[in-house]
């Protein structure tokens, strides 16, 4: 893929709503750059047997920068439980690497519809516009905690989503995580399995030539105006979602991402 000046403009673009998304909400982005990535490979040529695949290591590779400027923020702010992350962590890495791989090995068809249904998962959640409660803290198990980190490294490496969608409610609803400590301590654990999910994907050789500018599944060009663009929004997200509720900011978002999930659906 050609990186013209009109396209680096754009891709920073797409970068900077990605990465305030990541910060504000602590999922990662993808829930933007992965629709996104799927039309700009698609209109390039990009096989369509790996396009999905594609489209979400890419994504994950640019996941690992968002949310690694969201985490500095969040963790200048206090507003990480890391002693839930460093139980999380280890198995957000091993469902990310495992599901990477996975995923080279299925359909993409079937790889668009776990993303549509997790996007829509995530739009009806935003606009129901309800705080997560919040509950008495709870001391979970280490068990309990892994396979909840191993789920959120499943969902990443099968979706390019980095896994927040599903660990922000059962960061809450599990494990009696603070309304005001969820984005961060989820930004704490996904950018393990986004990292080792990109690994996967960039260690995995196509059976197919997906064209100049990849490794792997990752189409490295795109990495760098992407991530210019999500690590200072990621850092602006972060402040944002400190200082205000972001009601408004929910509901028109998750009305966007429900149009969307809903075309990527019928699509799939």
């Amino acid at each position: 893929m050609e990186m013209t000046l009109i396209l680096f403009l754009t891709f920073l673009g797409v970068g900077l709503g990605a990465g305030f998304v990541a910060g504000f909400v602590g999922v990662g982005g993808g829930i933007i750059m992965v629709p996104v990535l799927l039309e700009i490979f698609r209109n390039a040529g990009t096989p369509e047997e790996a396009v999905v695949q594609a489209a979400m290591a890419t994504s994950l590779s640019v996941a690992v920068f968002s949310v690694g400027s969201s985490i500095f923020r969040h963790r200048r702010q206090g507003r990480i439980r890391w002693n839930l992350v460093r139980w999380l962590a280890p198995g957000s890495l091993l469902g990310g690497w495992l599901a990477a791989h996975l995923a080279t090995r299925l359909p993409g068809h079937w790889l668009q519809w776990v993303l549509s249904v997790l996007m829509i998962f995530a739009a009806v959640r935003m606009l129901r516009n309800r705080e997560m409660p919040d509950v008495p803290h709870k001391r979970a198990s280490r068990w309990k905690m892994g396979l909840t980190g191993l789920g959120v490294g499943l969902v990443a490496g099968m979706s390019g989503l980095a896994g927040g969608i599903v660990l922000v409610p059962a960061l809450s609803l599990i494990l009696g995580v603070p309304g005001g400590w969820l984005a961060g301590t989820s930004s704490g654990t996904i950018i393990f399995s986004a990292l080792a999910a990109a690994l996967g994907y960039l260690s995995t050789s196509p059976a197919i030539d997906l064209g100049s500018g990849f490794f792997g599944y990752v189409c490295l060009p795109l990495v760098l105006p992407l991530a210019l663009g999500t690590i200072p929004a990621a850092q602006l997200g972060a402040m944002v979602n400190r200082r205000i509720q972001g009601n408004i900011f929910q509901r028109i978002f998750g009305g966007l991402l429900l149009v969307v999930a809903l075309r990527l659906l019928l699509n799939a």
